[in-house]
């Protein structure tokens, strides 16, 4: 078999498994992990001193809810993707480096991202489709795309960081999302920016990137306060925006305001 662990649980029960810091290393195809059946949710840990995988096709994927949590593992130089998955699971402390596409694909409903880093992958850091998502504390740096490419719906992200990647930091088209207290730096394109309703922002930051700093249009959209772009435009062809939420400049910072 090319994959270095296929995942298959017997009946409905759930599966654990902890890799005990091992390293799973492949040629070029296959899957470092490929859940087929996860029972009521498989459950995968890296542990303590970390879990490699390395050289395969994909790193680890599951479909279906089959996976319920991936914690503490490391990804490196893979074909394709790093981390697809589709359900409702967990991942956290997780890293991809080095993937041919996506650092992390994620789908489907009230999925959960904590803590994970995504660095020099050739598309996009984070890719959030389906609805739901709750996203904290994870980075992206160095990705060929956007550092966060955002589309279904409902979507929350919150202390993010996108940084020198080739296109924007968070690029946004959806419906209803939640964006707080991200830092967009250094990027091609731009730091925030998409078109969809109902997206509430706050503390967000955008600096040095190459187009516009935060551009959020379309209907609905809530300035929570504390969003600023500052030194943005270098690579700006048109009227650069530095901070607008809809139809208007962001709120200042309270902190900025004179008394």
């Amino acid at each position: 078999e090319r994959d270095g662990l296929r995942v298959r649980a017997a009946g409905d029960a759930g599966i654990s498994i902890d890799l005990a810091g091992k390293t799973l290393r492949g040629k070029g195809a296959g899957h470092g992990i490929l859940v087929v059946h996860g029972g009521s949710a498989a459950r995968i840990s890296g542990g303590p001193q970390r879990a490699i995988i390395e050289g395969f096709d994909h790193g680890v994927v599951a479909a279906g809810g089959d996976l319920g949590l991936l914690e503490d593992v490391d990804i490196r130089g893979v074909v394709h993707d790093g981390v697809r998955l589709r359900g409702d699971g967990l991942v956290r402390r997780c890293s991809v480096t080095r993937a041919g596409r996506d650092g992390f694909a994620l789908s489907g409903r009230n999925f959960r991202a904590t803590g994970n880093r995504s660095r020099n992958n050739g598309r996009h850091g984070f890719m959030l489709m389906g609805h739901g998502g709750r996203l904290a504390g994870n980075e992206a740096s160095n990705c060929g795309g956007a550092g966060f490419l955002v589309t279904g719906g409902g979507h929350t992200i919150e202390d993010c960081v996108a940084e020198y990647c080739g296109k924007n930091g968070l690029e946004l088209v959806t419906g209803a999302a939640t964006i707080r207290s991200c830092v967009a730096t250094g990027n091609g394109a731009s730091g925030i920016e998409g078109h969809g309703s109902g997206w509430r922002l706050a503390g967000n930051t955008a600096t040095g990137n190459g187009e516009h700093g935060i551009k959020a249009r379309g209907p609905g959209m809530i300035d929570e306060g504390g969003n600023s772009g500052s030194e943005n435009g270098a690579a700006a062809s048109s009227e650069v925006v530095q901070c607008r939420i809809g139809d208007a400049p962001c709120v200042a910072p309270a902190s900025s305001v004179a008394p």
